[in-house]
């Protein structure tokens, strides 16, 4: 009996039933009390008739009516062949007894219209109470096709517990989730034409780049230096579009969640080794030295190879930015509650209003003196690092430092 509504019009027409039950016990009683009082009538008039022509009679008679007559029987066929001979007996029919006969058809029609009375009291509930149900159905039906034409405002509540409260929660938890579905569809749309123009924006320059070089080395009598030059020239900005396109795409999949990352437990600290280690030549080139304070061994939940695509975007940043013959700061920090990584240089430093939008894809900061950079590989650390549940931060000084802050919340 969980069903509310079901539960609910039980009690209605248990309730009805038991109305109708005592209706008949009170009418049944009427009609006993009423054919005892003209049963005593009838029989007091009897009685004083006899007893007036017959005074030594009265006892005799009284134990007659109070049935405890020691030759009843004998008088009873006595008094059963009397009335016989005016056509008394059990085959007369009811109405020929007019007391007994007004009182059956009075009891009858009680019993009838206390019959009429509970069906009319049943099929009106029943009527309440489907038509109640009926509208919530309807209501249901008018918010699903308000729900198709896109107006997700409408609110079906239903506070009783039951199906039809089962039903609306149903309708709720799935008129969030087309919400949700249909907002999830915008964003794409609006992420996938943003990229497309990042896209054609990011590519414009080097394809024209491109285009002019080919025109120049088609000219016959372009010395073989030159044409050299110039291939070479095509060479870098071919170069930057692939690394353009591949962390673009590499930046969409983490984005659109079409990324499945292999996490496990492993050593944090062997991952950023790796990474110098990769970048060991360029920062050779500019004469850097780097200060690693880190302890042996720090367990993250991590996917390797994306968490060092991440740290090699940052410290590939603080290289490129870094005064030659300077320092980069890199530092591990593990504490029973998070995990922290800090690279930081001294180089050239952001401007103040330029931090916030610093992550953003394609986005140069007005002072960076690298004019190759395409200002994708911040955003791309950001994304991967995000998708570990991690958090990245930025302060920076205007020709002082840079410092880059990852934390992992361990709970």
């Amino acid at each position: 009996m969980k069903n509310t509504e079901l539960k609910s019009y039980m009690l209605i027409l248990a309730a009805l039933l038991f109305l109708y039950i005592g209706y008949q016990f009170i009418t049944h009683q009427q009609f006993y009390s009423q054919l005892k009082t003209d049963s005593i009538t009838t029989w007091s008039e009897i009685t004083a008739r006899l007893v007036e022509q017959n005074p030594d009679n009265e006892a005799e008679i009284m134990k007659v009516l109070a049935g405890h007559s020691t030759d009843s029987s004998m008088y009873q066929e006595k008094g059963r062949a009397i009335f016989k001979q005016y056509g008394i007996d059990e085959d007369l029919e009811s109405e020929l007894f007019p007391i007994l006969n007004n009182h059956i058809a009075d009891h009858n029609q009680s019993i009838l219209w206390g019959l009429l009375i509970f069906v009319c009291m049943l099929f009106g509930t029943s009527y309440w109470h489907y038509k109640m149900i009926l509208n919530k159905i309807r209501q249901l039906t008018s918010a699903a096709k308000k729900i198709i034409e896109g107006d997700y405002s409408v609110v079906i509540n239903e506070h009783k517990e039951g199906e039809l409260a089962k039903l609306a929660a149903a309708f709720r938890s799935m008129k969030d989730i087309i919400r949700k579905s249909m907002q999830d569809l915008l964003e794409e749309k609006k992420f996938l034409g943003e990229m497309l123009q990042d896209i054609s924006h990011q590519l414009k320059t080097p394809l024209s780049t491109i285009s002019i070089y080919n025109e120049m080395m088609l000219n016959e009598n372009l010395p073989r230096q030159q044409q050299v030059q110039l291939l070479q020239n095509n060479d870098v900005q071919i170069s930057r579009m692939n690394v353009l396109i591949q962390n673009l795409l590499k930046v969409a999949k983490i984005d659109a969640r079409a990324i499945s990352f292999d996490k496990e437990k492993a050593n944090l600290v062997e991952t950023v080794e790796e990474v110098v280690d990769r970048l060991a030549s360029m920062i050779s080139e500019r004469q850097l030295s780097i200060d690693w304070d880190a302890p042996e061994e720090v367990v993250v939940v991590h996917d390797k190879m994306w968490m060092q695509e991440a740290i090699l975007n940052l410290l590939k940043n603080s290289i490129e930015h870094s005064k030659p013959g300077g320092t980069i700061i890199i530092q591990a920090k593990d504490t029973p509650i998070y995990t922290e990584l800090v690279i930081q240089d001294f180089g050239e430093g952001i401007e103040a209003e330029e931090l916030p939008q610093i992550f953003d894809r394609f986005y140069k900061a007005r002072s960076s003196k690298k004019h190759d950079s395409v200002g994708i590989g911040l955003a791309l650390a950001k994304a991967i690092i995000e998708a570990h549940q991690g958090l990245i931060k930025v302060e920076s000084e205007r020709n002082a430092y840079t410092k880059f802050t990852v934390t992992f919340i361990k709970f």
